[in-house]
């Protein structure tokens, strides 16, 4: 049985080209960069490829799950923005769990 191999092409938006010059700008490992790299071009393709996106399919620790939630309130212009830009992380991004202490 021959499979058929299938190359998704997708051009990263300027915004995450942004995103990975300042990560391989920033004072982070080499590894770190690389990884980082990796994750969003594949994070993006794989989010760009469907046509409807489970948040709850995956989840990140509550602590980590808080800290983007506040980052992202701080992207927000004004309290209703501020507030809209939290929730829409918290409707679109991963779920939290609780750790095993």
């Amino acid at each position: 049985m021959n499979e058929v191999h299938v190359q998704h092409q997708i051009k990263m938006p300027a915004s995450l080209m942004h995103t990975i010059e300042a990560l391989c700008a920033s004072d982070m490992m080499p590894f770190e960069k690389y990884e980082a790299t990796i994750l969003i071009c594949h994070g993006y393709g794989l989010f760009y490829q469907q046509t409807s996106f489970d948040p709850t399919s995956y989840a990140i620790p509550d602590a980590q799950w808080n800290e983007l939630c506040n980052l992202m309130m701080d992207l927000g212009e004004g309290d209703i923005n501020k507030v809209n830009m939290s929730l829409s992380f918290m409707n679109q991004g991963p779920s939290g769990y609780k750790e095993d202490s």
